[in-house]
């Protein structure tokens, strides 16, 4: 504002100056006023260049360094994944789990414990690498079937694995338990395609796994130090699904009578009788699955239709080695296979219908 009233004041100056040795004087004094309050003007604008250029690139700096950190966390949470359930990440990263180890609670679960049998002798023949391969793609294998039905890998242990279900607050024991099951279902079946993976890479030994699967209330929460914990379940319980695991056929699945009273509905079994497990007052009833009542559907796994037709899964049957729900599952899909070719419209040889 000074320095607009003093051009204001040399306007009218110079607009009625005579020349005289006063108002000569004034507008001097008036341009030297203005050129002051010019290089002021000029200091204080550079200094705010300065100011703002610095600024800018301090934020620029921070902006850059912000975005390392958040790669960095994204990383860090993308590789948590790999060592957490989905759906323990998901409470850890909303902050649902605490870190008391005092804070657990009581849950009714479905515990599965699964293991390959044989798979340990398999390290006085194969090397190391082969068989550190041959672990992780069946492991990979049954966790993306344990995510597929919604359970919570609690552990690894070798080649056993360990799944619970009913782990939120809407659950509903029925629905739980049956989805335990079909994800023990498919991993049996899926089990053919793994052995054909293997026995491409060398390996003839015809490995078969074990499921036991149990339902009943667990301590559920925190257990350890104050430096490391782990987030699990603990009690009778699930005692008694690892021993149902050890007693199951090969290649089948066991049950205890809790989990087959949810299952019924949905699967065949047989009754094996009954067993004492520690930390369980009463002995326990004990089913082994033949498979599911429709068992078309088991079948799907072995058979794929398509517009041409259908492909048929090799079927490895071995006397000895085929546990009953494999066999069941293998006349279903035979069965399926059949029914589609006394189907099929009778077509004319190709060099036929070419002339």
């Amino acid at each position: 504002m000074q320095i607009l009233e003093s051009i204001t004041q040399l306007s009218k100056l110079m607009s009625v100056s005579k020349g005289s040795p006063e108002t000569l004087a004034k507008v001097e004094a008036l341009i030297a006023n203005i050129q002051d309050k010019y290089r002021e003007m000029e200091s204080d604008f550079n200094d705010q260049k300065i100011l703002y250029e610095t600024t800018l690139e301090h934020s620029t700096e921070i902006e850059n360094e912000l975005s390392i950190k958040n790669d960095q966390i994204t990383l860090m949470m993308e590789q948590m994944k790999k060592y957490l359930s989905s759906q323990l990440y998901d409470l850890i990263v909303h902050g649902k789990v605490s870190n008391d180890t005092s804070q657990n609670r009581r849950k009714k679960l479905s515990i599965f414990f699964s293991d390959i049998v044989g798979f340990t002798d398999l390290t006085d023949s194969v090397e190391p690498e082969l068989l550190a391969g041959l672990l992780n793609e069946y492991l990979d294998k049954m966790s993306k079937i344990a995510q597929k039905y919604g359970g919570t890998i609690d552990k690894y242990i070798g080649d056993a694995i360990m799944v619970y279900f009913g782990d939120s607050d809407n659950a509903n024991d029925k629905e739980e338990a049956q989805k335990c099951v079909l994800m023990a279902l498919e991993m049996q079946s899926s089990m053919q395609e793994i052995r054909d993976s293997w026995t491409e890479q060398g390996i003839s030994h015809h490995l078969q796994i074990r499921i036991g699967i149990n339902t009943g209330f667990c301590t559920i929460g925190n257990f350890g130090s104050s430096e490391r914990m782990d987030y699990t379940i603990i009690g009778g319980q699930v005692n008694a699904a690892a021993r149902l695991e050890h007693l199951s056929d090969l290649g089948g699945i066991m049950v205890s009578g809790a989990t087959y009273l949810l299952v019924k509905d949905l699967v065949e079994a047989e009754l094996r009788g009954h067993i004492q497990v520690k930390g369980i007052q009463h002995p326990i009833e004990v089913y082994q699955l033949q498979g599911r009542k429709d068992k078309n559907t088991a079948a799907k796994t072995y058979i794929k239709e398509n517009k041409e037709g259908f492909d048929l899964h090799a079927l490895n049957f071995r006397v000895h080695e085929t546990s009953k729900l494999e066999r069941d599952e293998y006349a279903a899909a035979l069965k399926k296979a059949l029914e589609l070719l006394q189907l099929a419209p009778e077509i004319a040889p190709k060099s036929l219908l070419d002339k």
